[in-house]
C-alpha cells in the first residue's frame, strides 16, 4: 500500500514544490536530506530513475537532484 500512495505522490510532483517536498521528506527514513537507493527502493519507479536523478553520481538523490521531478 505504502508504494501505491508514494507512486502517486510521485505522479503529482509536477503540481507544486510543496508536495515534492512533503514527499521527498516522507522517503527520507534517517533525516538526512539524501535519498539512498534503499530509501528509493520503497517505490519501483523511483527506483527506476534514482540512477538519472543522482546527477553528481554520489548514489544519493539530494532535495535539488529530486526537484527534477517537478520538469517531468
Amino acid at each position: 500500500m505504502k508504494k501505491t500512495v508514494i507512486a502517486g505522490l510521485i505522479a503529482l510532483t509536477s503540481a507544486s514544490a510543496f508536495a515534492a517536498t512533503d514527499i521527498f521528506a516522507a522517503l527520507d527514513v534517517n533525516e538526512d536530506n539524501m535519498l539512498s537507493a534503499k530509501e528509493a527502493s520503497i517505490d519501483t519507479t523511483l527506483a527506476a530513475i534514482f540512477n538519472d536523478l543522482d546527477g553528481d553520481k554520489d548514489g544519493y538523490v539530494s532535495k535539488q537532484e529530486f526537484s527534477v521531478l517537478l520538469q517531468r
